[in-house]
């Protein structure tokens, strides 16, 4: 998963929890918002792999309500944001060097994603893709979190991480391969749901 830059890339850090931001932090937060809605839907999808089928049905249809409701909430933000102040933009400058920086996290994070996969399906242990992925991604929001002054970001790295941990310890102890989707799936996705929510509430 990547997370689009925010139209403000390039506040301090901090810049999430302060009052008064600026119509680009708005519209880059917003954005967010949609971007987090959309892949946690995917890590439910992921979730659900190896679940009974109705249940599976049941938690991703109710999944889609949810990504849904924030999508609409992330663009109705957005459109708010022309009552927001325009002073503290960043300059085309600011953008070029932060969109340049956010490029590259992006490639390291595929290149890395690409090369375990490719690492554990040589070695016959597919089943721990979804765990490591999920790592390679939470890793990923913490450089983000610097670079676009959202702190919220180091949380959902963790959490991410977190999640992966314990697919990759409990998965093998308890003998149960559908820890190995579950957790980092549904790990993965209460955390991008929960950064949705902050994201949501800073103005």
């Amino acid at each position: 998963m990547t997370t689009a830059p925010p139209a403000g890339a390039g506040t301090a850090p901090g810049a999430g929890s302060r009052p008064g931001m600026s119509r680009a932090e708005v519209r880059g937060r917003a954005t967010g918002v949609g971007v987090m809605a959309f892949f946690g839907l995917g890590w439910t999808a992921c979730g659900v792999t190896d679940m009974p089928v109705a249940a599976g049905r049941a938690v991703f249809a109710a999944a889609v309500l949810v990504s849904v409701t924030f999508a609409v909430l992330g663009t109705r933000r957005s459109r708010a944001a022309a009552d927001a102040p325009t002073d503290g933009e960043p300059t085309a400058a600011r953008k070029k060097k932060v969109g340049l920086r956010f490029g590259l996290v992006v490639l390291a994070e595929w290149v890395a994603i690409f090369a375990i996969a490719r690492a554990l399906v040589a070695t016959d242990h597919t089943e721990a893709i979804p765990a490591f992925v999920a790592a390679v991604v939470g890793i990923h929001f913490f450089p983000l979190a610097r670079l676009f002054g959202v702190r919220a970001y180091h949380f959902t790295g963790a959490a991410m991480c977190a999640s992966a941990l314990a697919a990759a310890v409990l998965a093998p102890l308890a003998s149960t391969p559908a820890l190995w989707t579950a957790l980092p799936g549904f790990g993965s996705a209460a955390a991008l749901y929960a950064t949705c929510v902050h994201l949501l509430r800073v103005r």
